[in-house]
């Protein structure tokens, strides 16, 4: 397997789990992180878990959370060390193929509907 595809594999269920632990990270477990690289780790977990949580937003905050998240994602600042292309870089990743990922998965996602509930339709039960 060639390194970018562990590197795809990696994040192909980090973008399916609900929480990642820095212990998690790596392929085999083979990287250990010393205290900057778990602290960027979580930086880049929270940013992607941001752009999840709010990929449908239905409320005005969602969508501020999601423009910010989205601005992280696809920005190209080289200068910051907690950027996303910097992070992608630290650990790894394309981060061309982290933002397809992200649309795939957006992609795939339908926004959850809510269904209101209608006193009209509890009397008639």
């Amino acid at each position: 397997m060639y390194p970018c595809e562990i590197a795809e594999a990696v994040l192909q269920e980090f973008l399916a789990a609900a929480t990642v632990l820095p212990e998690q990270f790596g392929p085999q477990g083979t990287r250990a992180l010393n205290g900057e690289r778990a602290l960027m780790w979580a930086v880049f977990v929270d940013g992607i878990q941001c752009y999840r949580r709010n990929a449908h937003p239905t409320s005005t905050q969602q969508r501020m959370n999601l423009a910010e998240a989205e601005r992280w994602v696809w920005g190209t600042d080289w200068d910051w060390p907690f950027s996303f292309v910097n992070l992608c870089e630290v650990f790894g990743f394309d981060p061309a193929r982290v933002r397809q990922a992200l649309e795939r998965w957006r992609e795939r996602r339908s926004p959850l509907r809510r269904q209101r509930f209608r006193q009209g339709a509890l009397r008639a039960a």
